[in-house]
């Protein structure tokens, strides 16, 4: 307990040095005081205590909630509320700030001094949680082998899960081999608005529309016959009444036997990604058709020439077929004296400087020879490669 350092924030001057001498004879350390929330918002951030004691109510402009709520923009310190009363509404208020603890003024040293360790101790396990936060973000590829690493019995393992997947905002699940729910997160539970405890114990049949219990049915009774991983996409039921496309990921666990105990599932919500390359793939589409209506010739292809797209303008004025070009490697017949020249200015094309525009020769149908504007545009990658070339092309001297 040495060296844990508490910040006091109480505007009634004997309570406050009431705290200060209980505090220091439970061996804490008291790193300051402070009576109303501006003064509080500057020295917490100077002082960086380990925990703050709150007052809700306040005098001055700001009452305790709105004092958290500042020191929380700029420190993650836990936070205990003192009050003289539980009033609902201002409990709801302090909610929202994701206090450590209350306590019900007047309390005694053994009930501050319990409210003071476990919010040292639920505080270590959050910032635990906030390390292992890269690792979670992970956790839907990984789950399985972590869980079989961590753990040697199924009890050991579901204690782990349910520390983990609340803090995992993707709605996760567990089965036992029955297929019933063993638990789930809370984003599950907020996802199918069905609450935890309406889950636990029952099967998909009990809890959602046919189609989809059938499905799940089956597919669980394909995953548990077998050691592996599962996805399958589907539209799901959400806690909005409406169907969402989400993909199912699964993984079983085992128990110590080596057995299947059951499975871990996790709901991947596609809805928007879906809608968002419908809406690319139109928008492609209908730029695609403004492209081929051009009288000007277009043609893409990739750095080892293969033919990326060529509107009817571009074949036409070549006596092409799109099938003869479209996935083939297709050289733009240039006249060999300027080809050099072409080349060269390809080459200067650069992610800050992507376009630029040549007039050079090209050898048409008949070995007839034109003078064509070329505007060429390099489109690179996030390494700074080529990755395809864009020719739009206009008679010389046109306009």
């Amino acid at each position: 307990m040495t060296g844990f350092r508490v910040f006091i924030v109480e505007d009634e001057a004997i309570v406050a040095d009431d705290l200060r001498g209980t505090l220091q004879s439970l061996g804490y350390t008291v790193a300051g005081t402070a009576h109303a929330g501006e003064t509080a918002v500057e020295q917490v951030l100077d002082l960086q205590p380990d925990l703050v004691l709150m007052d809700i109510h306040l005098a001055g402009e700001m009452d305790g909630i709105e004092t958290v709520q500042e020191i929380h923009k700029v420190s993650s310190v836990p936070v205990i509320y003192l009050t003289a009363y539980a009033d609902p509404a201002l409990l709801d208020r302090a909610k929202v700030t994701g206090p450590y603890g209350y306590l019900i003024k007047p309390y005694n040293e053994r009930e501050l001094h319990s409210v003071i360790e476990m919010a040292r101790y639920k505080s270590g396990l959050d910032q635990k949680l906030k390390e292992s936060e890269a690792r979670l973000q992970k956790l839907n590829e990984e789950l399985e082998e972590r869980v079989a690493a961590r753990t040697v019995s199924l009890r050991h393992q579901l204690d782990f899960l349910q520390q983990l997947i609340d803090t995992i905002p993707a709605p996760v699940y567990y089965k036992n081999a029955r297929a019933e729910y063993l638990g789930c997160n809370n984003a599950f539970e907020a996802y199918t608005g069905i609450p935890k405890r309406s889950i636990i114990g029952r099967s998909d049949t009990a809890l959602f529309p046919q189609d989809i219990s059938i499905l799940s049915g089956e597919k669980d009774s394909q995953l548990l016959g077998r050691t592996g991983i599962q996805a399958y996409q589907v539209k799901f039921p959400h806690a909005d009444h409406t169907l969402r496309d989400v993909i199912f990921k699964k993984a079983t666990f085992h128990d110590p036997g080596g057995a299947i105990a059951g499975f871990i599932g996790v709901i991947i919500d596609v809805t928007d990604r879906i809608h968002a390359e419908e809406a690319l793939q139109a928008s492609e589409q209908r730029l695609m058709a403004v492209v081929g209506d051009l009288s000007e010739p277009v043609f893409r292809a990739k750095p080892d020439r293969t033919c990326m797209f060529a509107n009817p303008a571009f074949l036409h004025l070549f006596g092409l077929k799109e099938n003869e070009v479209l996935g083939f490697v297709f050289a733009l017949p240039f006249h060999p004296e300027d080809a050099p020249r072409v080349r060269e200015h390809m080459a200067s094309l650069t992610p800050a400087c992507p376009a630029g525009t040549i007039t050079c020769r090209v050898i048409l149908p008949k070995n007839r020879e034109h003078s064509f504007c070329w505007n060429i545009r390099a489109f690179f990658d996030s390494s700074g490669q080529v990755i395809e070339y864009q020719y739009v092309g206009q008679p010389a001297g046109a306009r």
